[in-house]
């Protein structure tokens, strides 16, 4: 089933939104086809929202405004980053916080690898530690974490 793509203007303008998430999602069809071929399988949507992550509630991929200005490889992986929490948590494996992060983003160092991402996003990929979660530093990610989110 393809992946929906629900455009509104409370975050970023619904036509710029489709049509960025649709390169994005064409981007991966041809350059990190097994992914996208992966990603069809969890029957999600895609759309604009006050904070990036995966909302397991509803099937939604929830991209932020920061997140979404950035470049269409950096989104991209996003997309594929998301939906591994998906996975996780559809398998009875997810763990929020670093171990989900880490995993995720082994993903999205692949991704970033198949569509040739610039350097630059590929090296910030390889220094991160899966804490990025933990905005507040207490060692636990929870709600006021998420609520902390500004990608």
């Amino acid at each position: 089933m393809p992946i929906r793509i629900i455009a509104n203007n409370q975050y970023v303008s619904g036509e710029v939104f489709r049509t960025k998430a649709s390169e994005c999602l064409d981007m991966l069809m041809a350059d990190a086809n097994q992914y996208y071929t992966w990603m069809m399988a969890y029957d999600l949507s895609i759309r604009p929202a006050a904070r990036s992550g995966a909302n397991f509630q509803d099937g939604a991929i929830d991209i932020a405004e920061t997140t979404f200005n950035a470049s269409k490889t950096w989104l991209a992986s996003v997309f594929v980053h998301e939906t591994v929490h998906f996975w996780q948590y559809r398998t009875n494996h997810y763990q929020a916080g670093t171990v989900a992060e880490q995993e995720a983003n082994i993903y999205q160092l692949a991704v970033l690898r198949c569509l040739r991402a610039p350097q630059g996003e590929i090296t910030h990929m390889l220094s991160q530690n899966g804490g990025h979660a933990d905005l507040n530093g207490d060692g636990v990610y929870d709600w006021r974490d998420y609520q902390m989110r500004n990608y």
